[in-house]
């Protein structure tokens, strides 16, 4: 117990002092496994999360996500669709408004007018061969894309962070990186469909192991924080029983959960004309994501 916990004093000591000498140089302190901590709350309850991001597999996507992350985009999102069924939480797009409490109960951030707003975009997608006019959305880096790295992708895992994009009804070709080597510094035309990650991702509930093609996991849950969202999903299972009389694994969609149409990517370039409608089962006690912070570069 005394090794674990002075182990752990002196993790928070090397990670404090890697943010400080970082800060302002974010290429300078690049690692393999950056580290990251969300804070999601439930029930007036937080639950602290340390992360691994995998930038030796999935570069593109974790300099996107600390990118977002360096700029506070996270803070205070909640989990705007609830899948019981497949345990999974997404997240990144929406937070709770009580304005909207009568129709989907969701605030809609407008992600392309505020990440303009921020610096030194990592851009992986451009709308024209010379790179001038990015997407400000992410290279998909799965295997759907064609994207395949020597030492494996990551599977989906308990904990794990997973990019996602709402599926597009578009034939659009957008360029990104080409795979070989020695044309790193040129670019190949792909789908938009597969490449049009935003800001959103799900967080993983199934304590199995899951290969995913069609969209990149580029978090794991550290060790250490398993117990805790054990805890989160025992507290859940409790709150859901408690007040509506079911268990997690059962059918919430209309206890702890209301289904809502909503209309999504209005603001995407490609496909902000068209009326794309989902389904979201918004939970009627919000799960928040109140912070996410980088711990190591």
């Amino acid at each position: 117990m005394f090794k674990k916990t002075m182990k752990k004093i002196a993790c928070t000591a090397l990670a404090i002092t890697s943010v400080v000498a970082c800060a302002g140089t974010f290429t300078a302190c690049e690692t393999a496994h950056p580290e990251v901590k969300m804070v999601l709350q439930f029930n007036n309850k937080n639950y602290d999360l340390e992360y691994k991001l995998y930038r030796n597999i999935a570069p593109s996507t974790t300099n996107h996500f600390l990118w977002l992350v360096e700029n506070g985009y996270y803070t205070d999102f909640c989990v705007h669709n609830y899948d019981a069924t497949n345990q999974k939480m997404y997240t990144g797009g929406y937070k709770v408004s009580a304005a909207e409490a009568d129709e989907d109960g969701l605030d809609y951030v407008a992600y392309y007018d505020k990440v303009k707003t921020y610096s030194a975009f990592p851009a992986t997608v451009w709308l024209n061969e010379n790179k001038t006019n990015p997407t400000y959305t992410v290279y998909g880096e799965f295997e759907d894309n064609g994207f395949k790295v020597e030492n494996g992708d990551i599977d989906q895992t308990f904990g794990s962070l997973t990019m996602y994009y709402n599926k597009k009804d578009t034939t659009e070709s957008i360029y990104t990186p080409y795979l070989q080597k020695d044309k790193e510094n040129q670019v190949a035309p792909r789908k938009y469909s597969n490449n049009s990650a935003t800001s959103l991702f799900y967080i993983s509930l199934y304590e199995e192991s899951i290969d995913n093609t069609a969209y990149c996991t580029f978090a794991t849950l550290d060790e250490d924080s398993v117990e805790t969202l054990k805890t989160f999903k025992s507290d859940l299972a409790a709150y859901i029983s408690a007040n509506y009389g079911q268990t997690e694994e059962s059918d919430t969609k209309s206890s702890f959960t209301d289904a809502r149409k909503v209309t999504v990517d209005k603001d995407d370039p490609f496909v902000g004309k068209k009326d794309t409608t989902l389904t979201f089962n918004v939970p009627k006690a919000p799960i928040v994501i109140k912070s996410i912070t980088v711990t190591k570069y």
